[in-house]
């Protein structure tokens, strides 16, 4: 693929409300969760973001500060908006019985508060910041659009809140990625934005390696033996034209459950065995779903600055297999990869060259 150009990056997360907020807060090793007001989460921690006083969806005011933090687009600027559940919080509000689409209803606000035409809504689990990512580079590849605007953008929920907890995946304590300790994960909101360029003289990072795949192993389950997800990263770095000792830094999916932990070491341990620093931003903010790749590709070139990754917050003990990838922080190479896994058995794997 072409190298696609990264010229403006932002996010708003638990860790913090700006850049600068959310820097400190990772390498500190804060992990500010706390129990959510808006809703009924049973006694399950969150890791929520400072918001303004909102009159509709939660997703409507996290989504304004993303946007009124943007530089001005180009016309023919394409909108890719990544989310898992939309403007959940209408419908669970709802008083009558008419359906409302939750995703559609954000996706026309996100245009209606961008003045985007050409919108794009992918909805691929907790994989859909990445495949935004990697859609947005095909277009901009294949010359049906000169730039893009990705957001990915997710809220806490009663109703998501639920559905992992029925899974008996939500931790009883704080999450602990590629810690022996781990029990599961705590959910989290966020929103991030990448403005693509298919030219740029300065950007912040470049996109030089963008793969998926599907293995459908199970409808929630990963494939534990992390076969597809190691066969995706070998896609990647082939894309990329580069060899897996390359690598300065992994941006790990790391949710802290027992198995995505295992199928991503796995994979990891058959495709990288030099072992470079590993940080699973998820510890910090919560699974922030469909805006956790957005996040960690947005953060990415912030961690170059300081020459190391942050400490991996939660670990008491590092899985045996894990443990020479967490030891390491510091950052050799610019060369990024990022990984997002989600249900059904999707795999993602983008690789950024970071500016220095």
């Amino acid at each position: 693929m072409p190298r696609i150009p990264i010229i403006f990056a932002d996010a708003i997360s638990a860790a913090g409300a700006t850049m600068p907020q959310a820097l400190e807060a990772l390498f500190q090793a804060r992990q500010p969760f706390e129990m959510p007001r808006h809703f009924d989460a049973h006694g399950t921690l969150h890791g929520l973001c400072e918001l303004p006083p909102y009159k509709h969806s939660r997703s409507f005011a996290l989504l304004d500060v993303i946007v009124d933090r943007l530089p001005t687009l180009p016309e023919d600027t394409h909108l890719f908006l990544a989310s898992t559940v939309g403007a959940i919080d209408l419908l669970e509000r709802q008083t009558d019985d008419e359906p409302l689409d939750c995703l559609q209803i954000l996706l026309n606000y996100a245009q209606e508060r961008t003045g985007l035409r050409q919108a794009t809504l992918v909805a691929a689990a907790c994989a859909s910041g990445q495949n935004a990512v990697a859609l947005a580079c095909a277009e901009i590849a294949a010359g049906d659009c000169r730039s893009a605007l990705v957001i990915g953008i997710d809220i806490t929920s009663e109703f998501v809140t639920a559905g992992f907890t029925s899974l008996g995946a939500v931790s009883r304590s704080l999450p602990r990625p590629y810690s022996v300790e781990r029990d599961g994960l705590l959910l989290g909101e966020g929103c991030g934005a990448l403005l693509l360029a298919e030219q740029a003289r300065n950007p912040l990072a470049t996109i030089i390696g963008a793969t998926s795949s599907c293995d459908a192993s199970h409808i929630t389950a990963p494939d534990l033996a992390g076969t597809h997800l190691a066969r995706t990263i070998r896609d990647c770095l082939a894309q990329a034209n580069l060899e897996a000792n390359q690598l300065g830094a992994i941006l790990g999916h790391g949710t802290g459950t027992i198995y995505n932990d295992q199928a991503e070491l796995a994979a990891l341990n058959a495709v990288v065995p030099t072992a470079p620093p590993l940080f699973s931003l998820k510890a910090n903010t919560g699974h922030t779903m469909g805006a956790s790749g957005v996040l960690q590709i947005a953060y990415a070139p912030q961690m170059l600055k300081h020459g190391k990754l942050p400490p991996s917050a939660g670990v008491i003990t590092p899985e045996d297999n894990a443990r020479e990838f967490l030891e390491k922080r510091e950052i050799k190479s610019p060369f990024f990869l990022s990984l997002n896994i989600g249900f059904g058995g999707l795999n993602s794997a983008i690789i950024l060259e970071v500016a220095q």
